[in-house]
């Protein structure tokens, strides 16, 4: 279980995250809720350790750790999916496997993207080969920052469909989201304006 026991979090004077305590179990889904510049990416990177934080305690207590894909879908541009995860993967000491990746681009209908650099991509098509990453890395806990941003209708039934999947295989998901959720899945919300100074 993923435990943050008095999480707070500054910059200079401003409070971004006050005394935050939030758990999450094994198999759930979690998206975190508020407005562009409200703390949802500060939030994700303090969990992930990208981002120091002033107080507090977070603890991953499971076997395979977390998995943090930020909103940045293009860092490795001239590189295709493929190579693009050879790198990510050799950066978690994970190995590729193809028949794995195959399935992935499959599921994620890129498939007929698979040679071409992630600079050609659209946008929508770069947050499915974020998804795939995901997809092809072993964690317990995935710490996503707006994965449903700029996907069509077909492409939130199918983050869907892969997020009902990670759930099955007893996988955690942290998600951010400034839009309205209607569509997509979670079995709770957290706003981040709970997060602030009370008034």
């Amino acid at each position: 279980m993923l435990q943050v026991h008095n999480l707070s979090k500054s910059f200079s004077n401003t409070t971004i995250l006050k005394n935050v305590h939030f758990n999450l179990e094994l198999g759930k889904i979690c998206v975190i809720i508020g407005n562009n510049g409200s703390g949802k990416t500060t939030f994700l990177k303090c969990l992930s350790g990208l981002m120091n934080f002033d107080s507090g305690s977070i603890n991953f207590n499971c076997p395979n750790g977390h998995l943090f894909l930020s909103d940045k879908l293009n860092i490795f541009g001239d590189l295709t999916i493929e190579e693009n995860l050879k790198v990510v993967a050799t950066y978690y000491n994970q190995n590729y496997d193809e028949p794995s990746f195959n399935d992935s681009l499959d599921k994620l209908n890129i498939k007929q993207f698979k040679d071409m650099p992630l600079k050609f991509l659209s946008r929508g098509n770069l947050q499915r080969n974020k998804l795939c990453i995901a997809m092809n890395l072993n964690w317990d806990y995935l710490l996503i920052d707006e994965p449903f941003s700029n996907l069509d209708k077909e492409g939130i039934k199918i983050f869907n469909n892969v997020f009902e999947d990670f759930k099955s295989k007893n996988k955690s998901i942290i998600y951010s989201s400034h839009q309205n959720t209607k569509q997509s899945i979670f079995d709770n919300s957290i706003s981040v304006e709970d997060f602030k100074d009370e008034k």
